[in-house]
């Protein structure tokens, strides 16, 4: 008899996200993916232990497994996640240390057998490189017309960052010059670091400056694909709320803001791909980073449960 037997019931339970309970037998609501590479970041490495630290703060049923209260869209729905949803943790990819030109294949063919599911999407990271080749991997695996919402303080939009054209400074570069996603699928918010000429290029519509130019730009979008991606950096909210990311910016949104954002996403029911990422637990010994993130991923998880 294993040992772990022969303590059953005094060891630890695995994690669970807001307890929710995983779906083994069966296809679950959603699944969830870390991927711990930050080995394209140029400012400070360490969200590698992202998907760890998220998983950490997530772990908790009690008042938590209910629906954040920051807007008003869900305060009729008084469910809890846990009678709501089933997720799969499918733990973390192996990713190591490679280099980006080999880890992307691996990222890709991943994402790529997940498109071929009938389950929603939730990828941890890990810096911001990781959306190009989960992109690309969703357009291999056949999963359709993707618009793609991309909340960030930076534009991402380089050619290269130190001669590397694979880059977390160059993910929306390479998935538009790819033609993953049209620039008329993509909009960018906040973005209040991108240059003029990167906003030129990708235009007007692509790089809204108020809440209800992005919702209308979102709701365009939404008409014209079969899924909507969100893409959460944790750097575009002020620097005082998430002190733990690898590339923090002064100005920002508030939590309340993020979380509008990710509701006015989901009210068009086309969102089925969601990656929180650049999370630097190193850089945040009191944990408040920790925090943000997890509410964050409760308003995604809590989208796919009202809109099942």
């Amino acid at each position: 008899m294993p040992l772990k037997d022969k303590l059953n019931g005094y060891l630890r339970q695995s994690r669970k996200f807001f307890g929710i309970p995983e779906m083994l037998e069966s296809s679950p609501d959603v699944g969830i993916l870390g991927i711990p590479y930050d080995l394209t970041s140029s400012h400070t490495p360490g969200a590698r232990f992202g998907p760890d630290a998220i998983r950490m703060a997530t772990d908790s049923e009690r008042s938590h497994s209910y629906p954040l209260n920051l807007t008003d869209t869900y305060q009729e729905w008084n469910r809890a996640l846990t009678s709501s949803l089933t997720i799969e943790d499918l733990g973390d990819l192996e990713v190591g240390v490679q280099l980006p030109e080999s880890v992307s294949y691996h990222i890709s063919e991943a994402s790529s057998i997940l498109a071929k599911t009938n389950c929603n999407l939730l990828f941890l990271g890990g810096d911001h490189f990781i959306t190009y080749p989960i992109m690309k991997g969703l357009s291999n695996g056949g999963i359709g017309k993707i618009g793609l919402v991309y909340l960030d303080a930076h534009a991402d939009y380089y050619d290269d960052m130190g001669g590397m054209t694979l880059s977390h400074a160059s993910t929306v570069k390479r998935i538009i010059s790819e033609n993953l996603v049209p620039v008329e699928h993509f909009v960018g918010y906040d973005l209040r670091c991108s240059t003029p000429d990167q906003r030129n290029e990708l235009g007007n519509d692509s790089c809204p400056v108020n809440l209800e130019a992005l919702s209308q730009t979102v709701q365009r979008i939404a008409e014209g694909v079969d899924h909507i991606y969100i893409s959460v950096d944790l750097d575009v909210l002020q620097p005082q709320i998430v002190p733990g990311v690898s590339h923090p910016e002064s100005g920002g949104l508030s939590v309340t803001d993020l979380v509008e954002i990710i509701d006015l996403c989901f009210a068009t029911k086309k969102v089925r791909i969601a990656d929180v990422v650049e999370m630097n637990p190193l850089l945040d010994k009191n944990r408040i980073t920790e925090i943000a993130a997890r509410d964050i991923v409760k308003a995604i998880l809590t989208g796919f449960a009202y809109h099942k």
